[in-house]
């Protein structure tokens, strides 16, 4: 498909600056992610981010390894609760306070 990239689109929130992963998810149904990219070593349980999402978030494994790129996967109702990898739901900006000149 012309235009879409199977990798991530790193990329930092204009409005708090936190870095971001923009990825494509799904082959059939793809829905377009975007999350706050941790540190690589930030331990990030699957059971933590189902206590953090709303009931309009999905939560989102990602899984890194040294050879191969950076891959958001769906989580489902079967997804281990003991998973090893990175678990993230979607963005949520809070913006810096502006600094005043004066």
């Amino acid at each position: 498909m012309a235009g879409r990239r199977r990798g991530g689109a790193n990329s930092r929130c204009s409005g708090c600056g936190q870095p971001l992963l923009v990825q494509w998810v799904g082959d059939t149904a793809a829905i377009r992610a975007t999350v706050t990219l941790p540190p690589a070593d930030a331990q990030l349980p699957y059971r933590e981010a189902l206590k953090d999402r709303t009931p309009n978030d999905l939560v989102w494994c990602l899984p890194r390894g040294p050879h191969r790129a950076t891959r958001l996967r769906w989580t489902h109702h079967r997804h281990p609760p003991d998973c090893p990898h990175q678990h993230l739901t979607s963005h949520k900006c809070r913006p810096t306070e502006p600094t005043t000149l004066f």
